[in-house]
């Protein structure tokens, strides 16, 4: 009989499918934008979704006598999984709040690149419970790292364009906060892959 898989693995995994279809839903919006408006109330569900899952990891954590890694470990990679659905969502939710009519270039970049980093942050939690055997889990963990590299080079490039490009106040104000919480959720996916490559690095 096969043994069974430790409670947290298993509730980190749920929480990384569970940032990997808000990841989808939020690429989704971006590239239909504006005729995508009606899916951003689904981006909350997903961000309750998260929080619960983040709920019940901790619940185990005040129960649980020994964890398969360090507790705060744990800890701090579920809650930086919990702030990019969080991130994902405020971004969606200002669209409305700000009324936004159009979508711009980089926006549709940086939220492809945040679900590709979101891929390999599934990839590298499916493959945490073996992390001391699998050499794979490093590769996607350090792949993250240059998926935010390269988003920082459209942060900087959207911002450039957007001063060059706009003459209204309101909506450099407006992208720029955009850009801005974009930008902190692909730093929040590499700070989650941190928590992993220091795992990894600590029992080496």
């Amino acid at each position: 009989m096969p043994k069974r898989e430790d409670i947290f693995y298993t509730l980190l995994k749920e929480a990384a499918a569970q940032m990997k279809d808000a990841s989808d839903e939020y690429l989704s919006i971006m590239q239909g934008f504006p005729d995508t408006m009606a899916q951003v109330p689904r981006m909350k569900v997903h961000e309750t979704t998260m929080d619960e899952l983040v709920s019940k990891i901790h619940e185990n954590l005040y129960t649980s006598f020994i964890t398969p890694i360090d507790r705060e470990d744990i800890s701090d990679l579920a809650l930086r999984m919990d702030d990019v659905v969080d991130l994902m969502e405020v971004v969606c939710a200002r669209f409305d709040l700000f009324q936004i009519e159009r979508m711009r270039p980089e926006a549709v970049e940086m939220a492809e690149l945040t679900r590709k980093a979101v891929i390999e942050l599934n990839e590298v939690i499916v493959r945490l419970p073996k992390y001391k055997k699998d050499d794979k889990i490093m590769h996607h963990a350090k792949a993250i790292s240059r998926i935010e590299d390269g988003a920082d080079r459209v942060y900087q490039n959207a911002l450039r364009r957007l001063f060059a490009e706009e003459d209204s106040g309101k909506e450099v104000v407006t992208w720029l906060r955009l850009f801005d919480r974009m930008e902190n959720c692909l730093n929040a996916i590499d700070k989650a892959a941190g928590v992993v490559r220091s795992v990894v690095m600590k029992s080496s």
